[in-house]
């Protein structure tokens, strides 16, 4: 299903159906999930232009009500001044996005995992993250490749204390996603005091045979983009 194509196209197997249509001087978009509701929207556009089925930052659905992905997992303890690599697996959005005269537009959103929502930090300042809680690997497990995707996780500890970290919160605007047989991401965190972690994304792809996935927030008119999110309120 990932992938570019020109329109008209239609992709289908078992679980999903995908389809933009010629219909007069429009186009229609139909998307139809199994035992699922059907979406369909109507497209002014040309035969010019192109669509792509990208997984995307995870932090879209049920709303666009935050930019962070909390993933709690199974306390680990690093010892001090210690790094080793952890693999999370994260929930999968995935993106129907047209281009025409150069412009993208994201026509449909949708997501075969549940969605959840947590608050990180204290209920009068803290975050509203998009929540997932994963079990740790450490190698990259199977997946579900339109449901789950694979983080690998570079923890630092910086400290010179042993610190226990059970969740990583990573900010939607600076995320690299690709895809191949899976869908990745790679990450770090430094664990910079007993309550304090930094986290960003590493620009590789999890192997020379996967793709750069779309950013659709890395385009957004944002005045201000940190590359690094800083986790004040513990880890």
């Amino acid at each position: 299903m990932y992938g570019r194509y020109e329109i008209p196209f239609e992709y289908s197997d078992d679980t999903i159906t995908l389809s933009i249509t010629e219909d007069g001087d429009f186009f229609r978009y139909i998307r139809q999930i199994a035992d699922g509701k059907k979406e369909q929207k109507t497209l002014l556009t040309t035969e010019s232009a192109v669509v792509a089925v990208n997984p995307i930052e995870p932090v879209n659905l049920p709303k666009q009500i935050t930019q962070y992905l909390e993933i709690e997992f199974t306390p680990v303890l690093i010892e001090p001044e210690g790094t080793k690599v952890i693999y999370l697996l994260f929930p999968i959005e995935i993106g129907v996005i047209v281009f025409g005269n150069k412009k993208m537009e994201a026509v449909d959103i949708f997501s075969f995992c549940p969605q959840k929502y947590s608050l990180y930090g204290p209920s009068g300042g803290g975050v509203i993250t998009k929540y997932y809680a994963s079990d740790i690997y450490s190698s990259p497990p199977e997946s579900d490749r339109y449901c789950t995707g694979i983080l690998r996780l570079e923890i630092e500890n910086k400290t010179l204390e042993w610190a226990n970290i059970s969740r990583t919160v990573l900010d939607g605007y600076s995320m690299k996603i690709y895809y191949g047989p899976y869908v990745s991401m790679l990450a770090r965190m430094k664990i910079l005091t007993p309550t304090n972690a930094e986290t960003e994304f590493i620009r590789n792809p999890a192997a020379s045979d996967f793709q750069k996935a779309i950013e659709i927030y890395h385009t957004r008119s944002i005045p201000s983009i940190k590359n690094t999110y800083l986790m004040e309120w513990g880890y």
